[in-house]
């Protein structure tokens, strides 16, 4: 269903069962796949320059919320989730089920892994890499510029299934590791080793993530926070971590 106050540009590509809503505005360099849901008075194929390719694929199944914008030149998965007001910049490579919270600015040239859930106000700048299984809280700031204002950009490296907590500021050229745990407030200045928790201003490594335990049950190990957690994900996915952790 397409409201008639939507406007469409000849030539986008709008697939089966996909809903529009009002004032909504699709580019001609528009893909999107079936079962989509775009909500109103969003802006999808903005044009620019920047971009190394005209198109913005969206994948099925995807919702994306009121007042987005998207720019062409983008890939991204199906199952792809927004709040309001999202902002996805040229040249992104998004994968499956992502989630991106209300008022996150995700930056150009960009990759985020699949599953990558993001929550309100987080700010993914340009030249980032998020890997796979990543949860980013409200007010994370992945910086990129060591010199500002430069030419000189340095993108932020997260790993996969790193959680990084609320207010968590990362420097330029910072890589976290893989199952790491960031604690809020944090400022990241160095490069993280894999299965760490760090935190403070600047952030210290205080120790392993399998040290720490689940706040109501101390009997449980809170990290990898798949051995427990696994609303959301699929079958395959949830059996393979409970034959990891078995």
């Amino acid at each position: 269903m397409i409201h008639n106050t939507a406007i469409i540009e000849p030539g986008a590509r709008i697939g089966n069962n996909v809903k529009i809503g009002p004032f909504a505005y699709i580019h001609k360099n528009v893909i999107i796949g079936d079962n989509a849901e775009i909500g109103s008075y969003s802006e999808l194929g903005i044009p620019t320059g920047l971009a190394k390719d005209s198109d913005l694929l969206i994948g099925s199944n995807s919702i994306i919320r009121s007042h987005s914008v998207l720019y062409q030149g983008s890939r991204i998965g199906s199952y792809f989730r927004t709040g309001h007001y999202v902002t996805v910049r040229e040249n992104s490579q998004i994968g499956e089920h992502v989630q991106l919270g209300s008022r996150t600015d995700v930056q150009g040239d960009c990759i985020i892994g699949r599953y990558t859930k993001c929550h309100a106000d987080v700010h993914i700048g340009k030249l980032s890499n998020v890997g796979n299984y990543v949860w980013l809280f409200p007010e994370v700031l992945l910086t990129n510029d060591p010199t500002p204002p430069s030419e000189e950009l340095l993108g932020v490296t997260i790993n996969d299934f790193t959680v990084v907590a609320s207010k968590v500021l990362l420097m330029p050229g910072v890589t976290i590791g893989r199952d790491c745990l960031v604690g809020a407030a944090s400022l990241i200045k160095e490069n993280v080793p894999d299965s760490k928790v760090v935190t403070g201003n600047p952030a210290k490594v205080i120790c392993d993530v399998n040290i720490l335990r689940h706040h109501s049950n101390p009997k449980q190990k809170a990290y990898p926070w798949r051995r427990r957690f696994h609303r959301g994900y699929s079958e395959s996915d949830i059996q393979s971590w409970i034959e990891e952790f078995s």
